[in-house]
């Protein structure tokens, strides 16, 4: 696609080659182990239970995961073949809580931020807030306040600030896990129109399975070891991955378990009681049970 300040890049590549990450101090690895190759402009859903490593995952994707020592990191991490750290400006980065993503009191400037973060000629900034807006349904005038939005279109709202930026590579960690149904739906759809246009490079982590199969090309499981378990395309790894899914308590769109799923490792050591599955637009069960270590 061809904006009027200039054309689009295409999707960044993401190579993990036996990548892993384990905290200091915690008894098990965050991730462990962990090899895949995604392609410019796949889309991938990410899915595990609580504890897996999968926002760890993604923040070292963005560059942000803190290894100050140096020993919690260890295997290859790439993307476009370089060090994520050293290429922050093409990533883009979204989390689950809508309000500590809004930094400004207007929708414009809230958006024209990170543009001018960024050093973005100003000639092109007002272009490009505009267009974003646009993308992601928020019809609103720019001197609109950003406390008069509701939480799925201040989610919305980030998801313009983000690709205003144009990034290659778009990490989306619980996109609609604060709002509701609507709201969720509304968010998907623009993330899947602006991620399809631009030929972005999308890894969203979600329990909502049913309202972003339709959107992803490829879903990767983790077990609750931080380990990949499944890889492969969307409704043949949903189908073979079914069982564990389950027993992790992800709900899997058109298939009826027949038994309560057991507490896996994480919901133990916290001594959670066992997950059940969760009726589709929910979030499982005991989905915010963590074992011991970081999600």
């Amino acid at each position: 696609m061809t904006a009027a300040s200039g054309t689009i890049p295409a999707g960044a590549s993401v190579g993990l080659e036996n990548f892993g990450w384990h905290y200091p101090g915690r008894q098990y690895p965050s991730l462990a182990g962990v090899d895949a190759q995604i392609g410019a402009g796949e889309r991938v859903l990410l899915l595990g239970p609580s504890g897996a490593g999968k926002s760890t995952l993604l923040q070292a994707l963005a560059g942000v995961e803190q290894d100050p020592d140096g020993q919690s990191r260890s295997g290859g991490l790439t993307v476009d073949g370089a060090d994520p750290r050293d290429v922050r400006g093409a990533v883009g980065f979204m989390h689950q809580d809508p309000e500590t993503q809004v930094v400004l009191s207007r929708i414009g400037d809230d958006v024209a931020f990170g543009l001018e973060n960024l050093a973005v000629p100003r000639e092109q900034i007002w272009p490009r807030v505009h267009e974003a807006l646009d993308r992601v349904g928020l019809h609103f005038p720019l001197e609109h306040s950003t406390t008069a939005l509701s939480g799925g279109q201040k989610q919305r709202l980030a998801l313009a600030g983000v690709m205003a930026m144009r990034p290659r590579l778009l990490l989306l960690d619980e996109p609609t896990a604060s709002v509701d149904h609507e709201g969720a739906v509304e968010l998907c759809r623009a993330v899947s129109r602006a991620v399809r246009e631009d030929g972005t490079t999308l890894v969203v982590v979600e329990h909502r399975v049913a309202l972003w199969e339709p959107v992803v090309e490829r879903v990767i499981v983790l077990d609750d070891h931080g380990s990949v378990a499944f890889d492969g395309p969307t409704r043949e790894t949903l189908h073979d991955a079914r069982e564990l899914l389950q027993a992790q308590g992800t709900w899997v769109p058109d298939w009826v378990p027949t038994t309560r799923p057991p507490a896996h490792r994480g919901a133990a050591q916290a001594g959670a009681v066992a997950a059940g599955p969760a009726r589709e637009g929910e979030r499982p069960r005991g989905a915010d049970t963590a074992r011991s270590g970081q999600d």
